[in-house]
């Protein structure tokens, strides 16, 4: 089995506004016998490896669109059909395929692809925010499009398509009246309830899940669809405090942010908010899947306040309190 093992070409600059995306194909067969390609990306932060179609082992009763279960590096790894998910028919056959072998949110997983191209690397201001008749909410499993050598590719919601394979592992399932560590009584919530979190998420899935989830605790809440939109809420806000002469914490008190976003990433966001007099000391939080031991260390020397790994969203709450609630 052949395999090109991505981890060496990772950026490894902070706050640069830069990414590297792998550009993927699906041939989406036509009524009438021709082909279309169908172009994809992903983050290589999110790729283990891409390797050509392995062995798989059937799994009892299976969701949907899963091949079947098969051992990468010692772990047991789902065979996902993404043509399949996605509702591209495709060829069957699976013997020239490749499969691209992920590995974010604590999760290894496989994805049934028809061949791979190249890395792109590009500045986040270059990949756009879906249009609106593009986004259509949680369902919607496009979080960016980056045009490239005249042709448009389309980043994948890796996240959503995990949880709707596996809902087991996803995080709708956290509840916070079940949560014994989250202060819910009266006086708190209204505590709470003073205080303004901006999230910010590419994800609409994901974006709703942490809205949501601070919600339910007493949070109002404002949201960006990316760094660029929060960016620019931000100034709006910093623009009100100093024409009606009202403090910062009026209008926003504390900002939630992924990492990987068009337009402006999350680490660029922390560090422009930093450079900023207004905001130099306002909590900032971010939630990504891409939240390893080296991304934790460059996200706190941007300024950041703290992280967590998306999965673990049961924290999210007592670490808000935590930089909210300083005194």
């Amino acid at each position: 089995m052949s395999s090109t093992d991505l981890s060496s070409t990772i950026l490894t600059e902070s706050g640069t506004n830069e990414l590297e995306i792998i550009e993927f194909h699906l041939r989406k067969q036509m009524p009438d016998g021709s082909e279309k390609t169908c172009y994809y990306g992903i983050n290589v932060a999110k790729v283990r490896e891409v390797i050509q179609v392995p062995e798989t082992t059937d799994y009892p009763n299976a969701q949907p669109h899963m091949i079947g279960v098969f051992s990468s590096r010692e772990k047991l790894t789902p065979l996902v059909d993404l043509a399949g998910w996605l509702g591209v028919p495709t060829k069957q056959d699976i013997k020239h395929k490749f499969v691209i072998v992920t590995d974010f949110n604590n999760m290894t997983n496989g994805f049934l692809i028809d061949s791979i191209s190249r890395i792109h690397r590009i500045s986040w201001e270059s990949v756009e925010s879906p249009s609106q008749f593009l986004e259509t909410g949680q369902h919607d499993c496009v979080v960016a499009v980056v045009r490239q050598e005249g042709k448009l590719i389309m980043i994948l919601d890796f996240e959503k398509i995990i949880s709707d394979i596996n809902p087991e592992l996803s995080m709708e399932k956290y509840d916070v009246s079940y949560d014994r560590s989250v202060d819910l009584n009266t006086r708190m919530v209204t505590k709470r309830e003073s205080k303004t979190i901006l999230v910010v998420d590419d994800s609409a899935f994901i974006r709703s899940l942490i809205e949501n989830t601070l919600r339910s605790a007493g949070y109002n809440i404002i949201s960006a669809k990316d760094g660029g939109e929060a960016y620019e809420k931000l100034m709006e806000f910093e623009r009100i405090s100093k024409d009606e002469n009202v403090p910062i914490g009026e209008l926003v008190n504390g900002v939630v942010s992924d990492v990987e976003m068009p337009r402006m990433d999350g680490m660029h966001l922390v560090k422009r908010l930093r450079e900023n007099e207004t905001y130099k000391t306002t909590p900032i939080i971010m939630f990504s899947s891409l939240m390893s031991d080296d991304n934790r260390t460059k996200a706190l020397q941007l300024g950041a306040n703290d992280t967590i790994t998306k999965p673990e969203i049961g924290r999210m709450i007592t670490m808000v309190d935590q930089y909210i609630f300083t005194d």
